[in-house]
């Protein structure tokens, strides 16, 4: 590393680009479902927490999945877990259980919006804009850092594309002012193109994972497909998952 990158946690990876990721820098990393993405976010995560503050936002699993996960490699787990799955069950998917279990009660519609309204009040102030909410706790971070977003996915599936691509402005933003990094994650294929496009052409680096079936494997590389200023950069590697993690190699 030089004292303008920091790693990505994968040797071959850093090599590739400029000894690591430059600092200031928003990263894509997108790839199908079983390419690795998710392991790929708790790989960033891990890498410095002794000289970094992360902050790691959670939208499909439980804090003790992630941090269970990261130990099971014996990667640092000194990060802190903003977990957004866990907030939309509470303050959504509750309500739209128990609205549920009343119908299988034998509750009529007209009797549960009478429940409803009387908690009308309560819930308007209880409502929550997750990206709000992400945005937020981004703007309180002090350099050193590093994000994790992990996934896009949960709020292009709750808010329309475009304050998406606003939240991701404001993240970039901050974390280029004060010379952090973050890594933002998506599902490739599940939304637009033009969504992905879109979101693409904000970030200043693209890591693409991709799993090809080869007879009875599965090949796998990892495509740098952008990097600011640095089109010299773009690249293929291949890269394994096994007991060490993730690990790759020029090809």
């Amino acid at each position: 590393m030089t004292a303008d990158t920091v790693s990505f946690g994968i040797p071959a990876l850093d090599k590739a680009i400029m000894n690591g990721i430059p600092k200031g820098y928003t990263i894509l990393c997108l790839g199908g479902p079983g390419a690795g993405v998710e392991l790929f976010a708790k790989r960033f995560a891990s890498v410095d927490t002794s000289n970094e503050t992360v902050t790691y936002f959670s939208t499909s699993e439980r804090d003790s999945d992630v941090l269970d996960t990261m130990k099971e490699f014996g990667w640092n787990t000194n990060i802190k877990i903003v977990n957004i799955g866990t907030m939309y069950y509470e303050k959504v998917l509750t309500k739209h259980l128990e609205v549920s279990r009343y119908r299988l009660e034998g509750l009529t519609m007209r009797d549960i919006r009478q429940f409803k309204l009387a908690q009308q009040k309560e819930e308007d102030m209880s409502i929550t804009n997750f990206l709000t909410t992400v945005t937020y706790e981004i703007s309180k971070m002090k350099p050193p850092f590093r994000i994790v977003l992990d996934s896009l996915n949960f709020f292009l599936e709750y808010y329309p594309p475009k304050d998406v691509l606003s939240a991701i402005r404001t993240i970039k933003s901050h974390t280029q002012h004060h010379g952090g990094v973050a890594l933002v994650t998506l599902v490739k294929g599940v939304m637009d193109s033009h969504i992905e496009s879109g979101i693409e052409e904000i970030v200043d680096a693209i890591i693409e994972l991709e799993r090809q079936r080869d007879g009875f494997e599965f090949k796998r590389n990892l495509l740098i497909r952008k990097v600011r200023n640095h089109p010299e950069k773009t690249g293929i590697l291949s890269y394994t998952i096994d007991e060490k993690g993730i690990s790759a190699k020029s090809m």
